[in-house]
């Protein structure tokens, strides 16, 4: 799924098999961030859900005594673009935590493997558009419908609907965070090889920001473990410098940060581009 030039979930796909086919498997590694960046938009779902249901609350209150047509018609299409889409990003969050747990290598070196996962990602973002931009459909005739229906009470009419149009507006603006956070999680990655390391970050739809650090600039690569959650989940960043002098904040040229397994990945690194061995 390619829009315009600065957004394409196949990217990291691409970008692995041209390495792969540069330096050959052994050489090459892509890195995804850790699966605790999933639980922040699996919790704004669950709020999101809450806001959705005080919308529908709304609704009922103002049109189910006297326009019970409309107000099913509402439910339908609320239920199917709404509740739907947020089932399907549930299930789709915990089927990707799932399947981190399960994998035994917590980066990627197979460009088979990372093309599968993409096209799973590409289905995912088909769908949940298709479904937002019915979504919006309905929130502009939900704009409207006051002005349809109301004969009498104006002022009531008005109020409650404006109501139900800012709770769907809220609705649909966490909705949106969530899949900020999930666009993040999927298509910023990092590829290692034996003669460079590239960071990849994509921000939104419009923006990507690509660093790439050479072997010969690379000095020191360190990870480091912060807090009690990341000890848990076994997760913390990894530094690359271009300077010997490590503690200095200004050497720190590649931060990349929310890495599973790290200690795992400085190592391979570390042989991988000659600035170690296999027992440090």
């Amino acid at each position: 799924m390619k829009i315009l030039k600065s957004f394409d979930t196949k990217v990291d796909a691409e970008e692995l098999l041209w390495a792969t086919k540069k330096y050959w498997e052994w050489n090459v590694i892509l890195v995804k961030r850790h699966r605790i960046k999933l639980l922040r938009p699996l919790f704004l779902v669950f709020i999101a859900l809450l806001i959705l249901n005080g919308m529908f609350y709304v609704l009922y209150m103002h049109l189910f005594d006297d326009h019970k047509v409309l107000f099913r018609i509402l439910a339908i299409y609320y239920a199917y673009t709404c509740i739907s889409r947020c089932i399907y990003v549930i299930v789709w969050i915990v089927s990707s935590i799932i399947y981190q747990i399960k994998s035994e290598k917590k980066y990627i070196d197979d460009a088979s493997k990372a093309e599968i996962k993409q096209k799973s990602f590409e289905k995912f973002l088909k769908r949940t558009l298709a479904t937002f931009i019915v979504h919006v459909l309905t929130f502009i005739f939900n704009a409207i419908v006051p002005f349809i229906i109301a004969k009498s009470d104006w002022p009531r009419q008005i109020a409650i609907a404006v109501w139900a149009l800012i709770l769907d507006l809220i609705f649909i603006i966490i909705l949106n965070r969530v899949m900020y956070r999930i666009i993040e999680y999927e298509m910023n990655f990092d590829i290692c090889t034996k003669d460079w390391v590239i960071s990849h970050k994509q921000e939104w739809f419009f923006k990507t920001k690509t660093t790439t650090i050479s072997k010969d600039a690379i000095k020191v690569i360190q990870h480091s473990k912060e807090w009690i959650k990341s000890a848990i989940f076994q997760y913390w960043n990894l530094y690359i410098y271009t300077d010997s002098e490590v503690w200095g904040q200004w050497n720190k040229n590649l931060e990349l940060s929310y890495i599973p397994d790290p200690k795992r990945l400085a190592k391979r690194l570390n042989i991988m581009l000659g600035k170690g061995d296999e027992n440090n």
